[in-house]
């Protein structure tokens, strides 16, 4: 007896492999990270670490352990439920990235020697071979373009960030990041992908201090049974989508969460659900821990979670924007920005951040450059 196999909702029919990945330059390898020299390095970041290991690593990522030394992104490796991908400027641990199965890797910026010096993650390997790429791409603009005479490893790491949450990206190779460790497709407009990734990291790593957004505070008044007791309302910590919703407890609710924010996602949650579940009470499953130390309770600190929502909300309605300006779902198909074969330039949430000649059907010089670029994430030998 035949199974009839049905697309999904985004008409992939079976749970397949990207030919392409393999096209694309690997972030990190087992080769690179132990190579004792430049012709030994293949991929762009020289050293990746598991918070299981962290402990022995640490010393060469936050050498004193305080925050401001390093920034490094963290991902969902091999075996992982959903790709994730989070900066951060601390420590992180084990479960930073949580999605299920698979460990967290983080990628640094920097990496520190054993005699405290800090030098570049990223491998010379990569720094050449995609200078050498937009070189060769943008010609005689190069400089112009990229604004420096090179593009550094600060930008590689930006640009990184960026293309890892691009929604083309994580659909394309939705099947391989679940299986391997992430590559990197070169996209035409490096500038602009890298000035994406800085706007990424600076709202992620400062999440704690941006704008709270002006979410509408409900205060319903308490029931006699409670004023009686003198006992704080019992708390819920649950968002309901539909209404735009962040219900606290049975007296406070936030009200007015933009429609875009639910869209930022860490794995199979928002970034406000998530934020809801770290402050619920839960009940330790050791009976010693449990009668001894359970001792949290979210009354004392409700308003504390209250401002850290508002912030959150900002940075997950920035963050959909930006991405919303990459790409976005409409109808069932993707709508992508930038030069690549699809877009709609009026649609896009960020068409300002991209550069486009007032009649480029009438510029041949333009469409003879157009033309002449290749395919997006070709991998040079």
């Amino acid at each position: 007896m035949l199974e009839e196999i049905n697309p999904d909702k985004q008409n992939d029919s079976l749970n397949h492999s990207n030919s392409d990945f393999e096209r694309l330059f690997p972030l990190f390898d087992r080769q690179t990270m132990t190579a004792k020299r430049t012709g030994g390095e293949q991929a762009i970041f020289k050293f990746a670490s598991e918070p299981d290991a962290i402990q022995n690593q640490l010393p060469h990522i936050f050498p004193s352990g305080k925050p401001g030394q390093n920034t490094i992104i963290c991902i969902r490796g091999p075996s992982a439920n959903h790709f994730v991908a989070l900066a951060s400027d601390k420590v992180a641990d084990v479960k930073y990235a949580e999605t299920g199965n698979g460990p967290t890797f983080c990628l640094p910026l920097y990496r520190y020697t054993d005699d405290g010096q800090r030098v570049s993650n990223i491998t010379d390997w990569g720094i050449k071979r995609i200078n050498r790429h937009y070189r060769k791409e943008l010609g005689k603009h190069f400089q112009e373009v990229i604004g420096a005479d090179a593009i550094t490893a600060e930008d590689i790491f930006a640009y990184t960030y960026a293309v890892l949450h691009d929604p083309v990206y994580r659909y394309d190779y939705k099947n391989d990041l679940l299986r391997e460790f992430p590559r990197l497709p070169l996209y035409h407009d490096f500038d602009l992908w890298r000035e994406m990734g800085n706007s990424l990291l600076d709202l992620h790593l400062n999440f704690e201090s941006a704008d709270p957004y002006p979410l509408e505070r409900i205060e319903k008044p308490p029931s006699r049974a409670a004023s009686k007791s003198g006992q704080p309302p019992k708390p819920i910590l649950c968002a309901d989508k539909e209404k735009g919703l962040l219900i606290i407890d049975r007296q406070t609710t936030l009200a007015g969460v933009p429609e875009f924010a639910w869209e930022y996602q860490l794995g199979n949650r928002t970034a406000l659900e998530w934020v809801l579940d770290q402050y619920k009470e839960k009940k330790p499953r050791d009976p010693t821990i449990r009668e001894r130390f359970n001792n949290y309770r979210f009354a004392n600190h409700k308003e504390q979670a209250i401002d850290l929502l508002r912030r959150v909300c900002t940075v997950s309605y920035k963050t959909a924007e930006i991405v919303g300006g990459m790409a976005y779902w409409l109808d069932g198909y993707l709508v992508v920005s930038g030069d690549r074969d699809k877009h709609e330039w009026s649609m896009m949430g960020l068409s300002h951040w991209f550069s486009e000649p007032n009649n480029p059907d009438d510029d041949p010089e333009y469409q003879e450059w157009l033309w002449s670029l290749p395919d997006v994430g070709e991998r040079e030998n």
